[in-house]
C-alpha cells in the first residue's frame, strides 16, 4: 500500500530516471553561488537571520535533548545559515553556500517546499538516498515584506521526529515575519517622528519614564542656546538654572501624570531673553506610562507686540482720564490753599491742628491719585505675585470715581466674600482690565446713574468673579459676538483694542470674561480668575 505523498514519489522518480542518482551513496552537495554572492545574500537576509537566531534558541530549549539542526535558505535552495547539532551537519555534509536543488541533493523538503509552496516534512524512506533514512526534515517557506523569500528547515533524527515539528517551524516563521513587519513599521514611525522633530519650529524635549532625556531637537538648541550633546542622557532633575523653568513642569508630569498647556515661560541665560509657550504631556504605550513629551514655541516677538499695544491702550486711557484727574486734583488744592491762607492771616493754635490734619489728608489723597495714575501709565513686564483683591478693587474704584463724577455717575463696591482674599496676578495688568471695563461702563451711561462692582467667590471652581454692572443702553446683539475682536468699536474715537487686550490679559491669567447684555437694560461683564495657580506661581 502506497503511503507516500505524490510529490515525494515524483521527486524520487526524477532522482532515479532523470538525474541517475545511486540511492546507496551520499549525494555530493555543490555550491552554485560564489563566496561574494553568498556574502551579499547574507546582507540582504541579515534581519531575518538575526531574528531566526533568537527563535532558534527558544526552539532548541523546548526540543531539549533532541539532536536538531536549523537550515536557512534563499528561494533558490542556496544555504545561507546552518545552526545547531554539528554531528548532523557533518553527516549530511552541509555547509553554507551549498545548493539543495533536487538535481544536486535528491529528494528533500527544502526543494519540495519552495516548488509546491507548502510546508513539507520529508522523513525516513521518503528520502531517495538511504543515508538519510534515519533523518526527518520539516521545511516552511517565508516571504518578507521586501520581497525576499526562502525556507527554514528543522532537521532531526527519525527516532526523535514528530509531526508537530512542522507546526513548530511554521509557527516560528509566522512569528519572525510578524516581527520583521513590526520592525519595519517601527522604523517608519521612528523616521516619521524624526522628520517631524527635526523640521518643526517648536522646541521638543522627550524623556523616558525615569526622567532621562532621550531626544532634544534642533529648534530647542536654537531657542535655549544649549547643545543637544550636553542634554541627551541627562536626567531632568539634574538641571538647576539652565532648564529649571521647564523641568519643574516635566517633573510633575513624571510624578503625577499632569498635563500642562500654554504655560507662559520666561527663559533667560547669559545670552538669551526669551518668552515661550510651553506644553508637556505624559506618553503612554497602551496603558503603560513610558515618558513625557514637551514642546515650547517662541512668542517673544508676539509678546513684545502685545506689550506695545497694551502700552498704547494705556496711553489712550490716560488721555481720557487726564481731564478727570486734573479736576480731582484741583478739588483738594482749593481747601489746602484756603486753610493755608487762614493759617497765614489768623494763626490759631486751637484750630491749627485740625487745619493741618485736613491739609495732610487732602495731600495724601492727591498722592494716592497720582500714584495710581502713574501705575497705570508705567509700561512694566508682567510680574505676578499675591495681591489682595479687595484692595485692588478699592484702589481702582477710587481712581475711576473722579471720572465717574464728571459724568454724574457713582461707582459702588459690593464685597460678597467678606474676608481678605489674595490671588496670584499681575496687579497692574488686572487693574488695567478693571479700568477698561469701568471706563466702558461710564461711556455707556450718558444720563448718569450707578455702576456696581460686585466681588463673589465660586467655591466649587476655586475662583473669584468680578462683575461690572452698568445701567446703560446695552450692546447690540450684532456687535456682541465680535465684542473682543481687535479694532471693532462702536465709539467714534475708540480704538477697538481695550476689550481685546483685556480678554488677552485675563486669558494669560487662566481666567475668562463673560458678557451679558440686554438692550436698554444695561450690561454685566464678569471677569473670573483662579484664586491660586500653584503651577504658574513657580515661574517666579
Amino acid at each position: 500500500m502506497i503511503t507516500e505523498s505524490w510529490y515525494t514519489l515524483h521527486s524520487k522518480y526524477n532522482c532515479e530516471h532523470h538525474y541517475g542518482f545511486d540511492p546507496k551513496t551520499l549525494p555530493k552537495l555543490i555550491q552554485t553561488i560564489t563566496p561574494d554572492e553568498l556574502e551579499k545574500k547574507n546582507d540582504k537576509y541579515s534581519e531575518f537571520i538575526y531574528l531566526t537566531k533568537y527563535f532558534v534558541k527558544k526552539l532548541f530549549y523546548f526540543l531539549n535533548d533532541i539532536p536538531a539542526m536549523i537550515i536557512i535558505t534563499d528561494d533558490s535552495c542556496n544555504v545561507l545559515k546552518v545552526m545547531g547539532n554539528e554531528d548532523l551537519q557533518y553527516k549530511m555534509g552541509i555547509k553554507e553556500g551549498d545548493s539543495f536543488d533536487e538535481k544536486y541533493a535528491g529528494t528533500n523538503s527544502i526543494y519540495l517546499c519552495l516548488n509546491h509552496n507548502l510546508p513539507i516534512q520529508v522523513k525516513g524512506n521518503e528520502h531517495f538516498h538511504k543515508v538519510f533514512y534515519d533523518m526527518s526534515c520539516s521545511s516552511c517557506k517565508f516571504t518578507l515584506n521586501n520581497g525576499l523569500k526562502g525556507t527554514i528547515t528543522l532537521a532531526t533524527t527519525l527516532d526523535k521526529s514528530s509531526s508537530f515539528h512542522l507546526g513548530l517551524v511554521s509557527s516560528a516563521v509566522d512569528s519572525i515575519e510578524r516581527e520583521i513587519e513590526l520592525n519595519k513599521m517601527n522604523k517608519q514611525l521612528n523616521l516619521f517622528n524624526q522628520i517631524i522633530i527635526k523640521s518643526t519650529k517648536n522646541g521638543i524635549i522627550i524623556t523616558d519614564q525615569n526622567g532621562m532625556i532621550t531626544d532634544y531637537n534642533v529648534a530647542a538648541e536654537k531657542y535655549t542656546g544649549i547643545k543637544k550633546t550636553d542634554i541627551i542622557g541627562r536626567n531632568i532633575n539634574t538641571f538647576n538654572d539652565e532648564l529649571k523653568v521647564f523641568s519643574r513642569y516635566i517633573e510633575r508630569t513624571l510624578s503625577l501624570n499632569e498635563k500642562f498647556e500654554n504655560i507662559e515661560i520666561h527663559f533667560s541665560n547669559n545670552k538669551l531673553e526669551k518668552i515661550f509657550l510651553f506644553d508637556t504631556i505624559p506618553i503612554y504605550d497602551g496603558v503603560q506610562f513610558i515618558g513625557t513629551y514637551s514642546q515650547f514655541r517662541d512668542i517673544t516677538d508676539r509678546y513684545d507686540l502685545e506689550q506695545q499695544v497694551i502700552t498704547n491702550e494705556k496711553l489712550s486711557i490716560i488721555g481720557k482720564m487726564s481731564t478727570s484727574l486734573a479736576h480731582e486734583i484741583r478739588n483738594p488744592l482749593t481747601p489746602i490753599s484756603g486753610f493755608l491762607k487762614l493759617l497765614e492771616n489768623n494763626f490759631d493754635k486751637a484750630k491749627s491742628k485740625e487745619y493741618f490734619k485736613i491739609i495732610n489728608d487732602e495731600l495724601h489723597r492727591m498722592k494716592d491719585l497720582i500714584n495710581n495714575f502713574v501705575m497705570i501709565s508705567k509700561p512694566e513686564a508682567p510680574r505676578k505675585k499675591d495681591v489682595n483683591i479687595q484692595t485692588l478693587l478699592l484702589e481702582t474704584i477710587h481712581l475711576m470715581n473722579s471720572h465717574g463724577n464728571l459724568h454724574n455717575i457713582s461707582i459702588e463696591f459690593t464685597d460678597n466674600i467678606k474676608h481678605d482674599l489674595s490671588i496670584y496676578v499681575d496687579k497692574n495688568q488686572i487693574k488695567q482690565v478693571l479700568i477698561n471695563l469701568i471706563q466702558n461702563a461710564i461711556e455707556e451711561m450718558n444720563a448718569g446713574g450707578e455702576i456696581n462692582v460686585v466681588l463673589n467667590k465660586n467655591r466649587e471652581l476655586n475662583q473669584i468673579e468680578i462683575s461690572v454692572i452698568d445701567q446703560g443702553c446695552g450692546i447690540d446683539p450684532k456687535i456682541l459676538s465680535d465684542l473682543f475682536t481687535p479694532f471693532v468699536t462702536t465709539k467714534p474715537d475708540g480704538t477697538g483694542l481695550g476689550l481685546s487686550i483685556s480678554q488677552r490679559i485675563v486669558k494669560n491669567h487662566y481666567g475668562e470674561i463673560v458678557v451679558d447684555s440686554n438692550k436698554n437694560r444695561g450690561t454685566t461683564i464678569t471677569v473670573t480668575l483662579p484664586i491660586s495657580i500653584k503651577n504658574d506661581r513657580r515661574d517666579d
